[in-house]
């Protein structure tokens, strides 16, 4: 599941960045390609909904690799989805199953999907380098060291 929930979000990303830079896009590959990593997520959450049922969160199974695929796919779901599974993702995070630099990815984008400030500076705007609002700016990067981070320039 982890390969195919990342093997188009590279080159959708760049294609973002282009659009972003006003460059001309071929507008008919990004479509494809939202299609298809949207079709990929919807298939890799029902799959992974299957597993957590099944068999519970993956812990320290595959040296965490399979913790981290279970993480991304919750990264990548619609917001009902990732709130459902939060505490989950928090405990993993608790037992080390998931670091901290990865977990607030999760907690930052489930912020601004609520139209909040975010807390760690992980987020960016639509399609931009340009970082989605931060909660206390001026706290920052005492909030990133707490968690691993190395410093930013919000």
């Amino acid at each position: 599941m982890h390969s195919d929930d990342q093997a188009l979000r590279g080159r959708y990303i760049k294609i973002l960045e282009a659009e972003y830079r006003n460059e001309d896009i071929d507008q008919k590959e990004k479509d494809k390609i939202e299609v298809e990593i949207s079709d990929t997520d919807e298939a890799n959450q029902r799959e992974l909904e299957h597993l957590l049922s099944q068999c519970g969160w993956p812990g320290m199974l595959d040296k965490k690799r399979a913790a981290f695929s279970a993480f991304l796919i919750i990264q990548h779901a619609p917001l009902d989805y990732q709130l459902k599974h939060f505490e989950m993702v928090k405990a993993a995070n608790g037992r080390g199953e998931i670091s901290n630099d990865k977990f607030v990815w999760l907690v930052d984008r489930i912020l601004v999907k609520q139209g909040k400030p975010q807390l760690y500076g992980t987020e960016f705007e639509y399609g931009s380098n340009k970082l989605a609002p931060i909660m206390d700016p001026k706290n920052l990067n005492a909030r990133r060291k707490k968690m691993g981070l190395s410093p930013i320039s919000p």
